[in-house]
């Protein structure tokens, strides 16, 4: 009984160890987001609010320039350059995550009827598909870039209209679908599958076409599993990095890019600013992740339909 508690305790133990190590980034740079140019490279760090320093709004004010800054001239100047592109950049990242997300459910989602119902590709076909997205991305980075680059120049070649992808919506929309893609078919199949196949065919026998028992019988019941994978590639498009650095920017410009380049000319990079901007993104996330919480015990627990 002893060493039963013990071995309670020791995990306990170790799982709030853990749990601090994951969490401490987080913490940081949200209490970082409040500190002035002061405190940001202070020591000792200063980590109690209010009693080792004083709490300010002035990065938050700064990075979306509510009511102007304290600063003047140079600095009041970048200061409302980097807030354009912050809003700017907030707005490509909805554009580019939205689309993609839910473009990649849809297709996704028909593509997993297909191999769930029809033996697309052979019994095997949804494992060699996630093994496809557990390529690093940095192995397609590079041969993307040459691909996007060398579009126009091909488009012009053959006489056609001029189509570019390199630093384009269009461009990393498409790539988001594709690298997501895997993951929506593989969730989505899991989903499909619990379907029992007698309600369609109970639809077909009361006169219902095939995309009419798709869209009114079969994507109804899977509609939790459906909520459960938009989220999840939408967190996973909101927060992907490397391939937006590598194709696009200066014209597209995503919040994960954005973060990393937040600097001034004249204070060299800003920490707080910086800090307030990594707590703005992360926040979308947070939110999403409650809701896939949320819907998870639905999203696995719907397809205990009785049959």
């Amino acid at each position: 009984m002893r060493r039963g508690r013990v071995a309670a305790g020791l995990r306990h133990a170790v799982l709030g160890a853990w749990v601090l190590v994951v969490l401490f980034p987080v913490f940081w740079m949200v209490l970082t987001s409040f500190k002035d140019a002061g405190d940001w490279v202070s020591w000792p760090t200063r980590w109690a609010p209010f009693v080792d320093f004083e709490p300010t709004l002035l990065n938050y004010r700064q990075i979306f320039y509510i009511g102007g800054t304290t600063q003047s001239g140079e600095l009041r100047r970048e200061a409302a350059e980097q807030a354009y592109v912050i809003w700017k950049g907030m707005a490509d990242s909805v554009v580019i995550v939205t689309i993609a997300s839910v473009a990649s459910l849809l297709l996704g989602s028909a593509l997993a009827y297909a191999i769930s119902r029809f033996g697309t590709g052979g019994r095997n076909y949804p494992y060699t598909i996630l093994t496809i997205r557990m390529l690093p991305p940095i192995v397609v980075a590079i041969p993307m870039l040459i691909y996007y680059t060398s579009i126009p120049e091909l488009f012009a070649n053959l006489g056609g209209a001029r189509v570019e992808f390199f630093d384009t919506y269009s461009g990393l929309i498409l790539l988001y679908i594709a690298t997501t893609l895997p993951y929506v078919i593989w969730m989505m199949l899991a989903f499909i599958d619990e379907v029992p196949r007698e309600l369609e065919h109970a639809a077909r026998l009361m006169g219902a076409g095939r995309l009419s028992t798709i869209g009114k019988v079969v994507f109804p019941l899977v509609a939790s599993g459906m909520t459960v994978t938009l989220l999840f590639v939408f967190i996973l498009n909101w927060s992907e990095f490397l391939l937006a650095l590598t194709l696009s920017q200066p014209k597209v410009l995503t919040l994960p890019v954005l973060l990393n380049k937040f600097q001034s000319a004249v204070e060299g990079r800003l920490y707080g600013p910086q800090a307030a901007i990594g707590t703005v993104v992360t926040i979308p996330v947070v939110i999403l992740g409650f809701l896939i919480q949320k819907h998870l015990v639905k999203g696995f627990s719907f397809g205990m339909i009785r049959r």
